[in-house]
């Protein structure tokens, strides 16, 4: 399997069909409904090996990604195109970003779950659309398989509770070894009462982390809580604030990312090839976060999350200055 071929990233929210998405190309122009569903984004990703995949687990929150926005590289052969190859020869595969905006052109995304309905509007995902030639796709309820996650190598997860099944230990596998194989996977919480975290729980147990069952941080007098106790890590550059409102703890065996009065709300793992990030709450998702509070950096941190999620040697582009 060509594990070099357009970088996608996956929302999981609602299958419906076999639909193809098309080859990534290089500019920034088009994109997919995000009603699309399942189907090869123009190649294969990381590949998917049923089951978990062997080798050690660390904790280190480095993925070893490029952060730097002024950074310099000899390059050769051709401009950089969406084909799974290097064509500039600077050793990362398909880094095009034709309007500068720190996402990689060539990034396929998706969601799975539901997206929450606390927030109004839809700003989140129709930026997740603009991003990238491909659009985002929507999963939601898809039974998990090497086959449905190989083409992908970002999954964001959203609401699992809504799904009507719980995860079969054959689509946890599935998950483990897609992430072990150089997948990166975020997990969002905080959509609905405490019975949620079931379904979320069950994909991340192999990882040796979880969402504790108590919620925290409800906001006050209308306003979300700010975080702004954060870990330097890639995450995190350029972020001093962004929003909380009644998520949950994030505990395990992972490196602490952020934490408010003395809760822990965000941790970041590499597993093997892959990278796995559970933030504790979902309202980094809403319309209010984006739009009504200029001291929150939520799409700045979003661009740091989608880099380091992504496998270091293909789709790396530039972050550029706030």
């Amino acid at each position: 399997m060509n594990r070099h071929l357009p970088l996608c990233l996956v929302l999981l929210t609602a299958v419906a069909g076999a639909t193809s998405l098309g080859a990534c190309s290089s500019d920034n122009g088009g994109n997919t409904s995000s009603n699309t569903t399942a189907g090869n984004p123009g190649g294969t990703g990381t590949g998917g090996a049923g089951g978990a995949g062997g080798g050690s687990t660390s904790s280190s929150g480095e993925g070893g990604d490029i952060f730097s926005s002024g950074a310099t590289t000899t390059t050769t052969g051709s401009p950089e195109i969406c084909d799974g190859i290097d064509n500039d020869g600077d050793g990362i595969i398909d880094n095009v970003d034709v309007g500068g905006d720190g996402i990689c052109d060539c990034l396929a995304i998706a969601t799975l779950g539901v997206r929450g309905s606390a927030g109004i509007g839809d700003v989140f995902n129709t930026w997740l659309n603009d991003r990238s030639d491909n659009g985002a796709i929507d999963l939601n309820d898809a039974v998990l398989t090497p086959q449905l996650l190989a083409p992908y190598q970002v999954i964001v997860a959203q609401n699992l509770s809504q799904i009507g099944r719980a995860y079969s230990p054959d689509e946890i596998a599935a998950l483990e070894g897609w992430i072990r194989n150089g997948g990166g996977l975020i997990t969002l919480i905080g959509y609905a009462d405490t019975s949620e975290r079931t379904n979320v729980n069950s994909l991340l147990a192999p990882f040796d982390v979880s969402y504790g069952p108590e919620p925290i941080l409800p906001k006050q007098g209308g306003t979300t809580i700010p975080i702004t106790d954060w870990t330097t890590h890639p995450t995190t550059a350029g972020v001093s604030a962004v929003g909380f409102d009644n998520g949950y703890p994030v505990n395990g065996d992972a490196e602490v990312i952020a934490t408010k009065d003395g809760w822990v709300v965000a941790r970041a793992k590499t597993i093997n090839e892959g990278h796995l990030f559970l933030w504790g709450d979902e309202w980094i998702t809403f319309d209010s976060e984006w739009q009504d509070h200029p001291e929150y950096q939520v799409e700045h941190y979003w661009v740091n999350l989608i880099k380091w999620l992504t496998r270091e040697s293909e789709c790396q582009v530039p972050i550029p200055p706030q």
